[in-house]
């Protein structure tokens, strides 16, 4: 009998990637097109004004392209068993951040789950829970990663559509 913990659509499981996109892609414009009729400014400020919207307009792409690689690969379900659950705080610039992580293993690989608050505390440790998400693909990985003769014993976790608690095997 499995329980829902947590559920999400597609679309807002990646809607931090699309916030992102949009954000490059009007910051990026947003300093470019001034960089063409400013006549005067500076020719200098006018050329790297252009150059920093070239590069946001760069990102938006980027982070496109590996958007539609993530979303077009599908999602994969695991069935895990919760190990760890930690706290993990770090300085993000003047201010501290703290992520809500969970180590779960289904025997042959570890994966690492970055939960809300909520769902982390409703988690609980050596219990099974079955994980729906997107593995993250990055943008160059198919042409950059060479195959491996040792499997990896962690796979890289993505956007999370649906947790379940589940019956262990």
């Amino acid at each position: 009998m499995d329980t829902l913990i947590y559920s999400a659509s597609p679309f807002k499981a990646i809607s931090g990637s699309l916030f992102m996109i949009g954000f490059c892609f009007l910051l990026g414009l947003g300093t470019l097109l001034p960089s063409f009729f400013a006549r005067k400014e500076k020719l200098a400020k006018r050329i790297v004004t252009g150059f920093i919207g070239i590069f946001l307009l760069f990102v938006g792409i980027g982070v496109s392209i590996s958007t539609y690689n993530t979303y077009r690969n599908g999602d994969r379900t695991v069935l895990v068993q919760v190990l760890e659950k930690n706290e993990v705080t770090t300085k993000c610039n003047k201010f501290y951040c703290t992520d809500h992580v969970v180590e779960t293993g289904d025997g042959q690989k570890r994966y690492v789950f970055g939960l809300s608050k909520e769902v982390w505390d409703v988690v609980e440790i050596n219990a099974c829970y079955r994980f729906t998400y997107y593995p993250l693909r990055p943008l160059l990985a198919g042409y950059l990663q060479e195959e491996d003769r040792y499997p990896s014993l962690y796979e890289t976790t993505g956007d999370i559509t649906l947790i379940e608690l589940a019956n262990c095997p």
